[in-house]
């Protein structure tokens, strides 16, 4: 079925299926993960990838590199008065995993469905019979 589109329309298939198929269980990561600041929720994004010239596509759905708040300040030491910048990507695992002090919450594991796999190819179906009468 994907053999009759071009390569460009394959790949935007490709990218609205996984994405499609990757925001509910995003939805599940957000809703598991604990809420201190909030900032590890707000985070979260989809990221895909592809590998092995478009034949291999992944899906990440973890925090963001890119997300940067302020909450606080320093007390004391060379940046007392300037705020603490909290990057939710650099504490993640540890929250997730845990540690040899912390036990793991697992918020992202629990929360990948089995149901991804048939969700993403019933979107690309979807989105590969949207596409081809558009070519005609």
């Amino acid at each position: 079925m994907l053999e009759k589109l071009s390569k460009g329309l394959r790949n935007k298939a490709m990218r609205i299926a996984l994405n499609k198929a990757s925001s509910p269980v995003k939805a599940k990561i957000v809703a598991a993960a604990p809420n201190r600041f909030g900032f590890l929720r707000k985070s979260m994004k989809i990221r895909l990838a592809n590998y092995q010239n478009k034949s291999v596509w992944v899906s990440v759905i973890g925090p963001s590199r890119s997300f940067v708040r302020k909450k606080g300040k320093f007390k004391r030491g060379k940046k007392k008065g300037q705020p603490k910048n909290h990057r939710p990507a650099n504490y993640s695992h540890l929250v997730d995993q845990g540690t040899r002090h912390i036990r793991g919450r697992h918020f992202i594991r629990k929360s990948y469905s089995r149901l991804f796999r048939r969700d993403m190819i019933l979107e690309l179906r979807r989105q590969v019979e949207l596409l081809l009468p558009k070519r005609k």
